[in-house]
């Protein structure tokens, strides 16, 4: 826990192009303490989400995960994630895999999955870029 007290989540995007096609040079700096000390943006029973950076391209979240989400899948996007803390088991298509603390996994659009955590509590940093549409998410279970 240490650790993620500690965490400052930087983002630079140098290179990003807004929606008027212009470069943007801008540093987007956010402390965890500062991100969570509000409500969450997206809340559900074992899952809490805290929108970090969004624009037209792209989305990045800081996920809280207890217990197990459902399986689903986003035919619209890939979805790609790094574990902060914890240990997450992961089902991918027919696979099911363990990540822990600084694991990198990159879902394909389309492809269904399903994410449990083994801690009690797991922080992960979700990107999806371009991002999903949560309207367009489909359940499997």
């Amino acid at each position: 826990m240490k650790n993620l007290i500690s965490l400052i989540i930087i983002v630079l995007f140098f290179s990003c192009t807004d929606k008027d096609n212009k470069k943007s040079n801008d540093l987007l700096l956010k402390k965890y303490s500062e991100v969570t000390s509000k409500e969450p943006d997206t809340k559900g029973k074992n899952v809490k989400v805290w929108s970090i950076k969004k624009t037209e391209r792209i989305r990045i979240n800081l996920v809280e995960m207890t217990g197990e989400l459902s399986k689903h899948k986003h035919p619209d996007a890939e979805h790609s994630l790094i574990v902060l803390k914890g240990n997450v088991k992961v089902m991918v298509a027919d696979s099911i895999i363990t990540i822990s603390e600084n694991d990198f996994i990159s879902i394909p659009k389309n492809v269904a999955h399903k994410y449990w955590t083994i801690s009690p509590r797991a922080y992960l940093l979700s990107m999806d870029a371009p991002y999903y549409n949560p309207d367009k998410t489909i359940s499997l279970e």
